[in-house]
């Protein structure tokens, strides 16, 4: 498979390419009394790419190229990142906003039924999309993340168990959920350290650091320092209780479509298959991969398409089948 070009940058403002070259199609679409800002490109079945914090759309740059001969992609910067909207925290950053700004999207760009890939936080709300509007989603891809009231709030508590985990290759504590939701506290201490604070925050995530590109790094860091986009970073995490809440509700019906999930060593690693047993119960592929961390798209961008590309499209795999 062909790598993806580098990104180019023109006005200051970092481009995303399709696999002939050409740029992305951008645009903005009102939602939920939000302008939701996205990028699509590519021909063929919808495939919704859902993305992370502190990320935006952008974090899709290498693996765009690679899967555009095979989806239309859908890449949207969620509220209160990148250019979408990021309104006061009383119009909600929880996982069923998000899921209703999501589905609600796809409806105005013309796609009823859709594939969802998700990573980090956008895998949780990857999970809310595919619980919440089950009739829609076709497959899921769930990957390195936990869900909030299943696993992921007991790795964020201060236990000698936890502290140690990274170095065991049993999961990573989580302390970052409870300072980032702490009111105030984190608005002082990151203000005017957006990039110091965000590139250690990504760069620690990961098996190579340097995949993560500096052309990254100061869009996700441009988008912080944008008026209310650490507030909106933010207000994700605050949300925390009441993800836990939704994904409380869904999981009483556990869902029933195709799902793949994928870890990393250097973070959730086998816990991601783990959490999708607990709420699922159609989990077809499994993957940990190698010499990786919690960027996916970012570190393993190729081993990340030809994964989706073969589950999304092809004939399903026999369950519970693992690759490295």
């Amino acid at each position: 498979m062909t790598m993806p070009a580098p990104p180019a940058s023109t006005n200051g403002s970092t481009l995303v390419y399709d696999h002939t070259g050409a740029a992305v199609r951008h645009g903005r679409a009102r939602i939920n009394q939000i302008r939701m800002h996205y990028y699509t490109a590519g021909s063929g079945p919808a495939l919704l790419l859902i993305h992370g914090t502190p990320k935006t759309s952008f974090y899709w740059y290498k693996i765009a190229p690679l899967l555009t001969p095979y989806f239309t992609i859908v890449a949207p910067d969620l509220r209160g990142f990148g250019y979408t909207d990021k309104p006061p925290a009383s119009n909600g950053y929880d996982s069923r906003t998000n899921a209703d700004d999501l589905a609600e999207l796809m409806t105005q760009l013309g796609h009823e039924q859709f594939y969802v890939h998700g990573e980090d936080r956008g895998a949780e709300f990857a999970f809310a999309v595919a619980g919440l509007y089950r009739d829609r989603v076709l497959k899921l891809s769930f990957c390195e993340m936990l869900l909030s009231g299943v696993s992921l709030d007991k790795w964020s508590y201060f236990t000698p168990e936890n502290t140690q985990a990274q170095y065991e290759q049993r999961g990573v504590w989580q302390w970052h959920i409870p300072f980032l939701w702490m009111p105030n506290v984190a608005e002082m201490l990151i203000t005017g350290k957006e990039e110091e604070f965000w590139t250690f925050f990504m760069e620690n995530e990961c098996y190579n650091p340097i995949a993560i590109g500096r052309e990254a790094i100061q869009e996700f860091v441009r988008s912080s320092k944008a008026p209310g986009g650490l507030r909106g970073i933010l207000e994700t995490y605050r949300a925390t209780l009441v993800n836990g809440q939704v994904n409380t509700e869904i999981k009483q019906e556990p869902l029933t479509l195709p799902i793949m999930t994928v870890g990393a060593p250097e973070f959730f690693g086998p816990l991601v298959r783990e959490e999708m047993l607990m709420v699922a119960n159609n989990v077809q592929r499994s993957a940990v991969f190698e010499e990786c961390g919690h960027s996916l798209a970012l570190e393993a961008e190729v081993r990340l398409s030809d994964m989706l590309i073969d589950f999304m499209l092809g004939q399903n795999q026999t369950a519970n089948s693992t690759q490295s």
